[in-house]
This record gives C-alpha cells, sequence and structure tokens, in this order.
C-alpha cells in the first residue's frame, strides 16, 4: 500500500478568518467555556465554581454575569462576591435561556451602535466625503448635544464585544431543561451567540453545575451536549459505571489510562478534584489540573511541550 499526493487540488484555504475566543492569561480557561462540574451533594461544587469566576472577574473577562439556578436565594451569601446583579438572574423556567440570549443580543446591539457611530464620527472629523444613508443621519442626530458634535462613548471603560457568562445550577429536572430547543442550541452554540455584522460573534460562557454526570430519565445532559464540553470538573465518584461512562465518552480525545491515573493522582481528599480541559490547548501539559492551581502533566506531554516558560509546579 502507497500514499500518493496529487498538487493543485483543496489546497485554496478561505482568506477571511474569525476567532471567537476571548484573550485570556496562559493559564485560565479558554473562554467561551462550556464547563461541567459535577459532583454529589455538599461536596463543594458552588465554592469551586466561585473560584473560578472569581479568577475570571479578576482578569476582568465578564461584562455581565448571569444566573439561573432554583436556589438563588439560598445560595446568595455564598455568590455574593460575584456581584450578580439581582435583573441577571432567573428562575429556571422556560424562559430563562432564551432571556438570557436576548440579554447578551442587546448588549452586542449596544456596542454595534457605537461601533457604527465611531465610523460616521471619524468620517466627519477627518472630513471625508461619504454619502450618508438615513441610518447615519440618525446616529449623527444620536451624537449631536446643544448644536455641536460629540464623540461617540461607550458604556464601559474598555470597547469591546460584551462577554458575558451565565451560570446554571441545580437545572435538572427543571423547567429549562424540558425546553430542548434553547437549552440544546445554548450548548451546542454558545460560541456564536450574537453574531457581529462583520464576522465572529460575542459568545457566551457556560458553567453548569450538576449532581450526577448523566441521567436515565432523559432529564440529564445528552450524551451530544456533554462530548462538546471544553471542561469537565469531577469530584470523588463511588460509582465505577459512571466513571465508564466517561472514557466511553471521550472517543479516544484522552486515554483511559491517562484519565484514571490524572483522577487517582487527583483525588485523594474529601474535597479533591479534577478538571479536565478539551479541545485544542496552547499545550498538552494544561490538560488536567487538581483542584484548578496544580497541572497533572504526564512524560509524553512534557516531551513535546514548546512553551518558553515550563510549569514549574506539577504532579507527577
Amino acid at each position: 500500500m502507497k500514499i500518493k499526493t496529487v498538487k493543485n487540488i483543496f489546497s485554496q484555504s478561505p482568506k477571511a478568518k474569525f476567532d471567537n475566543n476571548w484573550p485570556t492569561s496562559k493559564y485560565m480557561f479558554n473562554h467561551p467555556q462550556l464547563h461541567l462540574i459535577t459532583a454529589p451533594r455538599g461536596t463543594g461544587k458552588t465554592h469551586l465554581m466561585s473560584k473560578i469566576v472569581l479568577s475570571g472577574i479578576r482578569e476582568k473577562l465578564y461584562d455581565r454575569i448571569f444566573l439561573i439556578s432554583p436556589t438563588a436565594q439560598s445560595n446568595m451569601k455564598q455568590l455574593q462576591d460575584l456581584n450578580i446583579q439581582e435583573e441577571d438572574i432567573f428562575p429556571p423556567d422556560v424562559y430563562a435561556i432564551q432571556n438570557v440570549i436576548n440579554a447578551v443580543e442587546e448588549e452586542r446591539d449596544e456596542y454595534q451602535k457605537y461601533l457604527d457611530e465611531m465610523k460616521v464620527y471619524k468620517s466627519i472629523i477627518n472630513n471625508k466625503n461619504n454619502d450618508f444613508t438615513d441610518d447615519d443621519f440618525e446616529l449623527i442626530e444620536d451624537m449631536m448635544f446643544e448644536d455641536k458634535l460629540v464623540a461617540p462613548k461607550y458604556k464601559r471603560k474598555n470597547p469591546r464585544r460584551p462577554q458575558c457568562i451565565v451560570i446554571l445550577d441545580d437545572i435538572l429536572n427543571t423547567p429549562v431543561m424540558s425546553n430542548g430547543s434553547s437549552f440544546n442550541r445554548l450548548m451546542t452554540i454558545n460560541r456564536h451567540i450574537a453574531p457581529m455584522r462583520d464576522g465572529g460573534a460575542c459568545g457566551l460562557g457556560l458553567i453548569i453545575l450538576t449532581q450526577t454526570y448523566s441521567t436515565t430519565n432523559g432529564h440529564g445532559l445528552s450524551r451530544g451536549l456533554r462530548e462538546n464540553l471544553t471542561e469537565l470538573t469531577i469530584f470523588q465518584n463511588k460509582q465505577e459505571k459512571q466513571l465508564d461512562k466517561m472514557i466511553s465518552e471521550f472517543g479516544g480525545a484522552i486515554s483511559e489510562q491517562q484519565f484514571r491515573d490524572a483522577y487517582d493522582i487527583a483525588i485523594r481528599e474529601p474535597f479533591d478534584n479534577l478538571t479536565i480541559s478539551f479541545g485544542r490547548l496552547d499545550c498538552p501539559t494544561l490538560r488536567f489540573r487538581k483542584n484548578l492551581s496544580s497541572f497533572i502533566i504526564f512524560p509524553e506531554d512534557e516531551k513535546v511541550c514548546q512553551c518558553k516558560k515550563k510549569i514549574v509546579k506539577k504532579l507527577i
């Protein structure tokens, strides 16, 4: 058997490229993420989620944080540091997800208007001869103050595509899950929520907290949605079948041996946890984390690492 390569076919790549990823520090998770945190009650899911979001706040990743949960009030003391606004908290009813998507699209529209105003404003102050449309004249009218043209201002200090995240906590067996079209749509195209006129999208990050990885009653996350995750965090799991199910769904993206070794290394105390990052990473050594900040680095991954600055603290 031999392989023969032919030329001048399938050789041209599209010129237009876009990247919906948000800029992050090296060791932060890629965003917008689709992160599932699964563990039995009382093991620290909400505490761990708060640490992740607080790190994102510290990096100024989020312009707005939404929460969908039936237990929002009882968890409010634990969530108060996240500074989630009251109008951004929704009960898990059939309208919750669409309400969040609508809010993100409104954020997109405000930012798009700012971009349009800046374009018209620069054309005027640079004395460019442009044929303004009726929409442009409406923008000019909005920029007038006491018969003077005023430079447009965005509502936030650093104009950028709005970056929002939604936390879905304890939503299994609630109406928000029964509204399959909205939930499935959010899970499958979260990176493409609120598309921009000139390409790309704002995207919407998701963190989902559940007590079980999968259910048999049809009210949990489907396999197709679980396989779309960018991150999975698990705590101690005494059900071997659940671990076997995870392995079967990794689909070769992660070897069974690496997963079991990482699990044994990460989870030794009651509140220990293992986080796995899927998809394309800047370096394979960023794949496994113990308690978020300690990396489990396998020799075969370290061998192909090309990072200029190596991770000093590792667990194996």
